[in-house]
């Protein structure tokens, strides 16, 4: 068991993998440490009367879905539809068709559109503040959850591993196939008074949406399925 402690932020914490968008702050009091330029709160200082020494709220548990899937605040479409390709003989090449015959029959995979990443959710919490000054809290992930690559269609092991390849090396290769969330991790911040703070822990999922279909020996193409498909790229907390 890892664990590691971060300092609170409105948006996605990421652990480990590639850095994510992070959100813009909320109502909740608590200035994100990796784009806001003003002194970082010191721990402690409240915003009315004085807390009580020592006084920290710890998170309540909430019932989670395993897997249940969890907006990224600040996270939107990175890329419009594109046309579809016209293959000459190999998968992904864009041409006019030069031949009767383009080979042995393939399967590929095709992106059409990078969509709104999101959040598979391993573990949940939230505080309430009831007093009339702003309080610290702490979040702990007490959750693990493993999440892989899949699609909104059952597809062979053959296709995944097509869609793996292709989100990596055409969105982010630091995608994986398999992400194990870690327990012990912890996150904390301010809770403003008469307030709550939301806390949700897992992976962050890469999405995109685009087809599978197969390119016959006289250069058709057949069987196009469209789905929508996520592969996991890193872990962390979403405050809200």
């Amino acid at each position: 068991m890892r664990t590691r402690i971060v300092a609170g932020t409105v948006g996605i914490l990421l652990i480990s993998g590639a850095a994510p968008a992070l959100a813009s702050d909320t109502d909740t009091g608590v200035d994100n440490p990796l784009t806001s330029s003003a002194a970082p709160v010191e721990p402690g200082s409240v915003t009315e009367d004085p807390p009580v020494s020592g006084e920290v709220l710890e998170g309540t548990e909430t019932t989670t879905a395993e897997g249940e899937s969890a907006e990224i605040p600040g996270e939107t479409d990175t890329a419009g539809e594109v046309d579809d390709p016209i293959y000459t003989g190999k998968p992904g090449v864009e041409d006019s068709p030069n031949s009767d015959y383009c080979g042995p029959a393939a399967n590929f995979v095709y992106i059409t559109k990078n969509t709104k990443n999101t959040l598979s959710v391993a573990d949940s919490t939230f505080v309430t503040n009831n007093k009339s000054y702003s309080l610290d809290f702490k979040f702990t992930s007490k959750k693990s959850s493993t999440f892989t690559l899949g699609a909104s269609l059952s597809i062979s092991a053959e296709f995944k591993a097509l869609w793996f390849s292709k989100i990596s090396a055409t969105i982010t290769g630091s995608v994986e196939k398999s992400w194990t969330t870690d327990i012990g991790v912890e996150v904390s911040g301010k809770v403003l008074a008469h307030s709550t703070v939301y806390g949700k822990y897992g992976a962050k999922m890469e999405r995109v949406y685009g087809y599978t279909a197969t390119r016959y020996s006289n250069c058709q193409v057949g069987n196009k399925q469209y789905m929508n498909v996520w592969a996991p790229r890193g872990e962390g907390w979403v405050i809200s």
